[in-house]
């Protein structure tokens, strides 16, 4: 997997986990919510737009994994066991279970609230960083590059943050060189203008050379009055 897989799991309040009843019943949360603030997440905040997600979903083979355990198999994309879509929320899964033991037990772990939390990793093709006055920083996923895994998780928190603090790191180094390019650009024109300018005059000087000289020549060779 890629290294700058970043992950984040949804407040309690926000995932809306719940199993459906019946003979085979099937997982199905919110992972993701379009256009809601991330808590603290290493010096920033986060939301994702509405849309974020469409390109990924056609391309990317997702898991539905219990705590991103590639051990602990709950569906897949590309079976029909995993079912991802989006509305005007956020990005919903709805998992088909395996008649297994994590099965099983992730259901009976839903229905009694122990587990009340899902998770998606993701990386990202396009954000948009903002760095306001009071020191803040604000970060907007507007695409996700590729979807890996969706799935319930026991803790609801954000790890996992340190690829998205790399990014960060990364978009204010770039900003601050962009900065000093224009700055060196600037001056760069500063100096070519003055230096046509000083080419202009150096210019002059020559042609009115040569007309002073040229009258010389005339005067000299003008015929005498007599």
């Amino acid at each position: 997997m890629a290294e700058n897989i970043e992950r984040r799991i949804l407040a309690v309040e926000d995932t809306e986990l719940r199993v459906t009843d019946g003979d085979n019943p099937k997982i199905i949360g919110y992972p993701a919510k379009f256009g809601r603030w991330s808590l603290d997440l290493g010096g920033f905040k986060e939301k994702i737009r509405k849309g974020a997600f469409d390109e990924a979903l056609e391309k990317s083979d997702v898991r539905a994994l219990k705590n991103h355990d590639p051990n602990l198999l709950l569906g897949r994309t590309t079976s029909g066991t995993l079912e991802l879509k989006t509305n005007s929320v956020g990005l919903i899964s709805e998992i088909d279970p395996p008649n297994t033991t994590t099965g099983k037990d992730t259901i009976e772990e839903i229905r009694r609230k122990d587990i009340t939390g899902m998770s998606f990793s993701f990386t990202t093709a396009e954000d948009d960083w903002k760095y306001l006055e009071d020191g803040s920083v604000e970060r907007t996923i507007i695409k996700v590059g590729e979807l890996f895994d969706v799935g319930p998780v026991t803790y609801p928190a954000y790890p996992d943050t340190s690829v998205a603090v790399r990014s960060m790191d990364a978009h204010r180094k770039n900003t601050e060189q962009e900065k000093r390019d224009t700055e060196q650009e600037s001056q760069k024109s500063d100096e070519e203008k003055r230096e046509e300018e000083r080419i202009q005059r150096e210019n002059q000087r020559n042609i009115d050379k040569r007309y002073r000289f040229a009258g010389r020549i005339i005067n000299r060779n003008k015929p005498a009055e007599v």
